[in-house]
């Protein structure tokens, strides 16, 4: 296809070249309406939108800015993520630049919305999308199970850059023994990283932690910190542009989200060679094999994650052995994985407008 539309934002801007990125690598010419652009990509064209600082007026103002940008220039699709609004605003542009629309599926479209009261509302639209992308295979199930037609769903690589996320060619000894990054939110549940600490502490189990990022759990978790009496035992450095570090100075990486599609900070600590220790939600179980490149907790409890942690910190073999066959999601989740996927969605997209990929 010669042109792309994008009309989508993300808060931390690396995002757009994980996401995007590769899309811009085989496409002619790639145009993105955002609030936040990102300086690394270069390869997209920019149409940023202002806030007058305020967020949601900027992300009203998407909506005309796209509009004008679509019905102006010819595209040949117009690409989203995340069906509020985003992907709401690409099925709206379509009957105006005669563009077909694609949708990227983010786990809170069919955890939250699609299952909520007013789920017949997203999923008949998400089946309106000329082309749909999912993380993994669960979401992937989800949609064929709403009526999406199979031929318009496919699996999108949630890539990372394999030239940087790489194990340590002189590992050095860790700093940390757990480490946990994310958003500091319900869904990632930070709060039950803290919980299953605090049950080792209580044990008598010695060990140092570091809990990377930040968001609206944030006093909750020092709250949790403080009444297990874990502040010196827990690093919190807050958010962190490149967290490469923490993953070469920690043994072990925890996921503890309660719902999620298929989290690139997992991915990342896969790919860096440590062992994790991570629940069966969204896509997890898609690279997360119990005993051989994870271990997957039986359920979602502070004693089922403290038992893991400390069945994992105390056998040294285990660890390497799921830290080395860990280091396989680097061959899948590679920028040219990525872009194989996107020449197979605009192929989808090119079928549903009548015209031939080029």
């Amino acid at each position: 296809m010669d042109s792309v539309l994008i009309v989508s934002e993300h808060q931390n801007p690396s995002k757009i070249e994980r996401h995007y990125g590769p899309l811009a690598d085989v496409a002619e010419r790639t145009t993105m309406v955002c609030l936040t652009p990102s300086e690394s990509t270069d390869s997209i064209r920019y149409r940023t939108v202002p806030t007058f600082g305020h967020r949601l007026i900027g992300i009203c103002l998407m909506f005309f800015v796209a509009f004008l940008e679509g019905v102006r220039n010819d595209y040949d699709a117009v690409v989203s993520i995340s069906l509020f609004p985003y992907g709401c605003f690409a099925l709206a542009l379509r009957p105006f630049t005669g563009a077909p629309a694609h949708l990227g599926i983010i786990g809170a479209d069919i955890d939250i919305h699609a299952t909520a009261w007013y789920g017949a509302v997203p999923r008949a639209a998400i089946k309106r999308f000329d082309s749909v992308s999912v993380p993994g295979s669960a979401h992937r199930k989800a949609l064929l199970e709403f009526g999406v037609d199979e031929a318009r769903v496919s699996v999108l690589s949630n890539a990372i850059d394999t030239d940087r996320y790489v194990p340590p060619t002189d590992p050095a000894e860790p700093t940390y023994d757990f480490l946990w990054i994310g958003r500091f939110s319900e869904e990632k549940d930070p709060l039950l990283f803290v919980e299953a600490l605090g049950e080792l502490s209580a044990k008598g189990v010695e060990f140092r932690a570091a809990m990377v990022g930040s968001g609206a759990e944030r006093d909750a978790v020092e709250r949790a910190i403080a009444s297990h009496g874990l502040d010196d035992a827990i690093d919190r450095p807050g958010w962190v542009d490149d967290p490469r570090r923490y993953y070469y100075e920690s043994e072990i990486f925890v996921l503890t989200s309660a719902r999620d599609a298929l989290p690139l900070t997992l991915i990342e600590a896969m790919a860096t060679g440590i062992p994790s220790v991570v629940p069966a939600v969204g896509s997890v179980p898609d690279i997360a094999d119990h005993g051989e490149t994870a271990l997957v907790v039986p359920d979602r409890t502070p004693s089922a994650f403290a038992d893991s942690l400390r069945r994992l910190s105390v056998d040294d073999r285990l660890r390497a052995r799921l830290g080395a066959n860990a280091t396989a999601v680097r061959a899948e989740f590679s920028y040219a994985n990525a872009r194989d996927d996107w020449r197979r969605i605009l192929g989808t997209l090119a079928g549903a407008d009548g015209r031939t990929l080029r």
